[in-house]
């Protein structure tokens, strides 16, 4: 019996992370759910690590190594985060926390270049429950 309740459990815990990471999508010219980008940016949903904190990692082709913007912003379109950055190849992970989160935008500008890029994710975290009863 112990040995039912465990793989239920794994099962579980194995579909929540499942459906957590389909339901995030990005939205951009091209995207497969969990990734989005174009010719010089990607955008890529990586996961909850273990401080419950949904992590992204974002590149950007820099060529001409111009200093650029990246502006991360909540539902409200408020501003939680802004760096300026010079990389030639950009590629840096964030972290924001899951239970604060249920829409966040990554804004890339290159103001000298008149670049602008926007992606934005839509978090969506569903339950799924896995029940089993049976005569011992």
């Amino acid at each position: 019996m112990k040995m039912q309740i465990n793989n239920n459990a794994k099962r579980f815990f194995l579909g929540t992370l499942f459906a957590a990471a389909l339901t995030v999508s990005a939205s951009a010219k091209t995207s497969n759910g969990t990734t989005a980008s174009t010719d010089k940016v990607e955008v890529k949903y990586t996961g909850v690590d273990v401080n419950n904190q949904l992590s992204f990692n974002i590149k950007y082709a820099n060529v001409a190594g111009n200093t650029f913007n990246l502006v991360v912003l909540d539902e409200n379109g408020e501003q939680i985060f802004k760096g300026v950055y010079d990389d030639k190849k950009f590629d840096k992970t964030f972290k924001l926390p899951k239970s604060e989160t249920s829409k966040v935008s990554f804004v890339i500008e290159d103001s000298k270049a008149s670049y602008k890029e926007k992606f934005d994710v839509n978090v969506k975290t569903r339950v799924i429950e896995d029940v089993i009863v049976s005569r011992g």
